[in-house]
């Protein structure tokens, strides 16, 4: 299954099968005993949706941990951000040296080709959201 990313969070909510866990995303140095002093310092709030048939398990406001994969983490940046600045690229290079388009035509291509990349995304996003599908662990006491 690969490494496990893990963020420990709060149940938000559970109707059926379906929960949200609460998590604190925190930048790297949000650690650090400077923080009050640092302006680059910051953490969010989180909802992440956790499909499970256990969740008569859980109840609302148990602490818990959300678990993904590292390679669903490594996937998700691919999707997010590589390909489509790959996109940009090409369409930049293709729009501006193949097809000898102007630059306002050169931006106008980009921004369809993204359009349609999107598109794509959220058409295929029932099957993404099972590739990308956390699934929900107990926090044991250690007392």
């Amino acid at each position: 299954m690969g490494k496990k990313i893990e963020h420990e969070g709060i149940i938000e909510s559970i109707d059926g099968s379906h929960i949200q866990v609460k998590i604190l995303q925190s930048s790297a140095c949000s650690s650090c005993q400077m923080k009050s002093m640092c302006a680059t310092a910051e953490s969010q709030e989180k909802l992440i949706d956790i499909y499970t048939p256990l969740s008569k398990d859980y109840s609302v406001g148990e602490r818990v941990k959300a678990c993904g994969t590292l390679t669903m983490g490594r996937n998700a940046v691919l999707l997010a951000f590589v390909l489509p600045l790959a996109l940009i690229v090409i369409s930049v290079l293709c729009g501006l040296y193949v097809f000898n388009l102007s630059e306002q035509l050169t931006i106008v291509s980009v921004l369809v080709a993204l359009a349609i990349y999107y598109l794509i995304i959220h058409s295929l996003r029932s099957r993404l959201s099972k590739q990308f599908s956390f699934w929900i662990e107990k926090i044991e006491n250690k007392y």
